[in-house]
This record gives structure tokens, C-alpha cells and sequence, in this order.
């Protein structure tokens, strides 16, 4: 069954770049992920349909709105790297493939707390 992964950031133009790396990277491994570029505004009428949320690491200040905007219903991470490049789409990789097979209630880890 295909997982749906959201890689969010505050307006929607970065998660573009970065999403559409970690498909490249996706089809390359054969994984069953589809990427959806979000905005931060539009998670509360998807976070039914997804399986995972991926947060820009520009917003782990703000990740307690990511964390609202789900209520629970998909688990969420912020990204270990910064930007939209390689070791950004190497990072959100990482999270698909330890995400487990279904989605369960947890959600990103507070600033400062270790997430990686």
C-alpha cells in the first residue's frame, strides 16, 4: 500500500524543492511513498490522509503549529538537515524508511530534544 509523506515548510515554495528530491530519491529505491509539498495551513484538512509529516528545519521553533495542526492523526519529524539539497533529501529519506509500516500518534520532538 502506498504511504503518503508530507514535507511541510511555512509557505509551501521549499517543500516544492525539497519534495521533489526525496522523489528522485523514492523512485530510485523503488520505496511506495508518495510526496506531497504542504504548507503548515493546509495540514489540518489533510492530516487524515497522511501517513508521515516532514518539517523544514527552518520551522523547529514553530513545529508546536505542525503539531496542532495534525491533533494526533499522523506522526511528524523535522528534518536533521537545513535547506532543500542532498543531505535535506538524505535526512527526509532516512525518516521514510525507519517510519513505521502504519501511522501512529507520534509527533516531532519539542526544540532541543534529540530527533535524530
Amino acid at each position: 500500500m502506498t504511504r503518503t509523506v508530507a514535507v511541510v515548510c511555512g509557505s509551501g515554495v521549499s517543500s516544492t524543492f525539497l519534495a521533489r528530491g526525496l522523489r528522485g530519491a523514492i523512485a530510485e529505491r523503488s520505496l511506495d511513498w508518495r510526496v506531497e509539498p504542504l504548507s503548515v495551513d493546509e495540514l489540518a484538512d489533510r492530516a487524515d490522509d497522511l501517513d508521515l509529516v516532514i518539517v523544514g528545519q527552518h520551522l523547529a521553533a514553530g513545529v508546536d503549529a505542525v503539531t496542532s495542526a495534525l491533533d494526533g492523526r499522523a506522526p511528524s519529524v523535522v528534518l536533521d538537515a537545513a535547506g532543500t539539497g542532498p543531505d535535506a533529501v538524505a535526512s527526509a529519506l532516512a525518516h521514510l524508511t525507519a517510519a513505521p509500516s502504519a501511522a501512529s500518534s507520534t509527533t516531532a520532538p519539542s526544540e532541543g530534544e534529540h530527533h535524530g
